[in-house]
């Protein structure tokens, strides 16, 4: 080989040896990443098997919200995937008569993860949303790990301390105790890590573009957590601009990177944004539960393991993570500056939780309406950042870990007074404290050995810390999950009931040419998400007061203080809502809990009204009143009720009144009926109570029909019961059993002649909708020529909705009592209508402008450095010609 090919052979092989080292870093992120998502997966199903939970046992995981609302919203979630869905991503045919659906996919949806739904059979979803859960809860470790590794550390195995740390925040209180329930949360717990890794990119002037998309990818995926995890990452950013060595004009240069990042990325995510929020602007209103702080007890002993109550903020981060945490303020491996400023943020957003005006400032100046502590795994995962900050210099010297041992006592100490605290999982923390006192002096001994029987030694260590830490989260995991149920209630998952009730809906399936009511056996708040068919029945946050202010003033019940409509088996609704096929079902007790397997499933058919019908031009146009039965006459267009007087007595015979309300409280006597209603109708007619304020049984004497009512005044409303027909004698008595405090209204009872209602019925079909399309998020109908008056769509009236008579242009869609009305022209025949969301088209030209602008902004830049760079190129070359001397 010539000296000229030696020469060369270095420059050939530099390039290699810089790429190599080039991918080292992301080699050694992604395998801490990779390991602590293993952890983390491994805890969460160690401990729901240990408890014997779905899918590793016969107790159901779906608790609360989790079975009544997200398992029905990703059965449907996978109908839309599959292509066989009712409607499309714009609107939900199956709910609330018609809703919009776009805001349910942004806000609860919209994570890649919810994707794998659809690998899964449709009756195996409850399966398909636990592996979602669990694969959350492992990317939330494993973006934390990812980002615990970017920081500055020495020592060995830093890739698996920074695992162990990654899967203790994956595994926080807060995900497996009060996300694990509410799946979009989760998108939370990924957020907080990754924008706090945008925050490094900022401040080192890195990732231009990465870095907003990754913003985007937070709000886009879980805009409700990812407006928490922005609060606390900016906290974090906050502490490195502060404990920086750079030039303050380096940090503040980074700190507006990090602000244009968040810029731009609101912009790109501006029709989520939009979206989401004029959705729930109107939504119906919830009145906030009064916030109550947690003392500082309850609040110390929700750091350790096997702590459980609903209201109040799980910051479980495991003991190793803890004590590492508790060891930073005493650590001389951390400067000083940096030791303050992450004490006194832990502490000032402990504190934010706690006191109302603050716990304002994280909901965007509301109240909560149920957990007041959904902020929780911001404080997790700044704890865990400090522990790892600690522990990642080294380990920590003997008075730092003594510190950190005597601040883990006086948490312990302090925590016991909460009669909440278990006892054991007291003993566990003081054994594991004793046992890594133990570790602590082997690991020092092995120093003193030896270089290499220290590393030896240290790596044996990690192996147990990570295996002790995924045995007391799989402990805690299962602890949390046995009370969880117990505190909140469960819904079975798929079995043989839903599999009856889908069949039969489906076997009466016709729509649009009317509706298919999978029934009011409610068994979740989303039956025609989770069964099919479509109906009133709708829970979400985005539950609209158009849809709520129609169905409460027409007799419907509903549950979550309104949020949540049920069904109403009336002839009448189901005429106008064109419901001509209505399941019935019986599921109670244990046939509920195994899926319904004894349950039986009926069909009730009718002749109902199509969905588009024509109604005379009202002038004025009508308003409902008080009372629901005369409501539905209004949207019936005829008068088929009779409205008797009602004399109230009591079981003695004493008359307590003629009018309403009649206020009722339990009698503790067995058996017994102490208030009966009077009132006189039309033999045959059939008797109807209404009564939504009243919870207890009802009974119409002498029929043998019992129907129970849940009425709560603010929180349940109970719907209008069928109590069967009126006797010969005219005469109709109503024995009454209260279970609670409640009361009876005015008129409560009425008479329904059917004779009339058919005649309504036949009425409105020979004059509505010959033929009626319904694609996606658009309704076609085809009306009789010359029909005058107002065509009225069997839909809620909600913003968004626009129609057209013939070919003319679109205008914003009218109401009639709450449905959607197009006034005709005695020409047209034909109505078209279409729905938009509110704020997706201004917010898709929000998007736009950002990207265009970031686009130039960039480019604006990459021409204006390219400049620079050649000024300075030919700089010298200018001055040596000019005649100047180089310095």
């Amino acid at each position: 080989m010539t000296t000229q090919e030696l020469d060369r052979t270095p420059a050939i092989a530099a390039p290699s040896l810089t790429v190599n080292r080039a991918r080292r870093p992301v080699l050694r992120r992604s395998a801490a990443a990779l390991m602590a998502a293993l952890l983390a997966a491994a805890g969460l199903c160690a401990g729901d098997a240990v408890a014997g939970f779905f899918p590793f046992g016969p107790a159901s995981r779906s608790i609360s919200d989790l079975g009544n609302q997200y398992v029905p919203f990703y059965a449907y979630w996978w109908d839309v995937l599959h292509g066989h869905a009712r409607g499309d991503l714009i609107v939900n045919w199956a709910s609330g008569f018609g809703s919009s659906y776009l805001p349910d996919v942004f806000y609860y949806l919209a994570s890649p993860f919810s994707l794998l739904v659809a690998l899964f059979p449709r009756a195996e979803v409850d399966l398909a949303v636990y592996v979602i859960t669990a694969a959350k809860i492992a990317a939330g470790a494993a973006v934390m790990a990812w980002y615990l590794r970017g920081l500055r550390v020495r020592g060995p195995f830093r890739s698996g301390l920074a695992a162990v740390f990654g899967a203790a925040y994956g595994l926080c209180g807060w995900a497996v105790t009060d996300a694990a329930y509410n799946p979009m949360w989760l998108d939370g717990l990924i957020a907080f890590p990754l924008l706090c890794i945008v925050g490094e990119w900022a401040m080192a002037g890195r990732r231009p573009v990465l870095g907003p998309l990754c913003v985007v990818f937070a709000l886009v995926t879980g805009f409700y957590t990812a407006a928490f995890a922005m609060i606390g990452a900016t906290v974090v950013l906050l502490i490195r601009a502060t404990t920086e060595d750079s030039p303050l004009r380096a940090r503040l240069r980074g700190s507006g990177r990090a602000a244009l990042y968040v810029g731009a990325g609101l912009g790109v995510a501006a029709p989520v944004a939009l979206v989401v929020y004029l959705a729930a602007a109107d939504a119906w209103p919830v009145t906030p539960r009064p916030f109550t702080s947690v003392g500082v007890s309850p609040m110390l002993g929700r750091l350790l393991p096997g702590s459980y109550e609903f209201n109040s903020p799980a910051i479980f981060v495991g003991t190793f993570a803890l004590f590492a945490a508790l060891t930073l303020p005493f650590n001389p491996a951390v400067r000083v500056r940096a030791r303050i400023a992450w004490t006194v943020a832990i502490v000032a957003v402990a504190a934010s939780m706690l006191w109302e005006p603050t716990v304002r400032i994280w909901y965007a100046y509301t109240t909560p309406n149920g957990s007041a502590y959904r902020e929780a795994f911001v404080l997790c995962g700044m704890i865990v950042v400090a522990g790892w900050t600690s522990f990642s210099r080294g380990m920590p010297k003997p008075y730092a870990l003594a510190g950190g041992a005597a601040l883990l006592g006086l948490t312990i100490w302090v925590a016991s007074d909460w009669e909440k605290a278990a006892p054991e999982m007291l003993q566990w923390t003081w054994a594991v404290a004793a046992v890594g006192a133990v570790l602590y002096g082997v690991l020092a001994l092995a120093k003193k050995i030896g270089r290499r029987t220290w590393r030896i030694t240290s790596g044996v260590l990690l192996v147990l810390v990570a295996a002790a830490q995924t045995a007391e989260t799989a402990a805690n995991v299962a602890d949390v999950d046995t009370k969880r149920q117990a505190a909140l209630g469960y819904y079975a998952p798929w079995g043989t009931w839903h599999e009856r009730l889908r069949a039969a809906v489906a076997s009466a399936d016709a729509w649009p040419s009317y509706r298919t009511d999978p029934g009011e056996a409610r068994v979740t708040g989303n039956d025609p998400q989770l069964v099919g068919g479509e109906g009133s029945a709708y829970y979400s946050s985005f539950t609209s007061v158009t849809l709520i202010g129609m169905l409460e003033n027409l007799g419907y019940g509903w549950i979550s203080r309104g949020r949540s409509p049920k069904s109403l088996d009336n002839p009448v609704t189901d005429t106008v809502f064109s419901i001509a096929a209505r399941a019935h079902s019986t599921v109670t007790g244990a046939s509920q809990s195994r899926g319904g397997d004894q349950a039986d499933v009926t069909l009730t058919r009718r002749q109902v009204a199509p969905l588009v019908t024509v109604r005379p031009d009202f002038r004025p146009p009508p308003r409902y009143g008080a009372s629901p039965f005369r409501n539905q006459e209004l949207l019936l267009g005829t008068s088929v009720y009779t409205v008797p007087e009602v004399r109230y007595e009591r079981k003695d015979g004493t008359v307590i009144g003629t009018t309403g309300p009649l206020e009722t409280v339990p009698d503790p006597t067995p058996r017994s009926y102490p208030y009966n209603l009077f009132a006189a109708c039309a033999p045959g007619q059939e008797v109807y109570l209404y009564a939504p304020d009243y919870a207890g049984g009802a009974s119409l004497v002498d029929s043998g029909i019992r129907v129970g009512l849940t009425g709560s005044a603010g929180r349940n409303r109970a719907p209008i019961e069928w109590l069967g027909t009126v006797p010969a004698t005219g005469r109709v008595k109503v024995k009454l059993r209260p279970m609670d405090r409640g009361a009876v209204p005015d008129h409560p009872i009425a008479c329904l002649d059917t004779a009339r209602l058919a005649d309504a019925v036949s009425r409105l079909r020979s004059t509505g909708a010959t033929r009626v399309e319904v694609s996606g998020h658009t309704v076609n109908a085809t009306l009789p020529a010359g029909s005058t008056g107002t065509a009225v769509m069997a839909v809620p009236a909600i913003r968004g909705w626009t129609c057209a008579l013939g070919s003319a242009g679109a205008r914003p869609a009218g109401s009639f009592l709450g449905l959607v009305a197009v006034p005709l022209d005695g020409k047209t025949t034909r109505v078209s209508c279409s729905f938009t969301p509110p704020g997706l088209k201004i917010g898709l030209t929000i998007t736009g402008s950002t990207v265009l602008g970031a686009a130039a902004l960039w480019i604006g830049l990459f021409f204006l450095r390219r400049a620079r760079r050649r000024r300075e190129e030919t700089a010298p070359e200018t001055a040596v010609a000019s005649g100047a001397a180089p310095a």
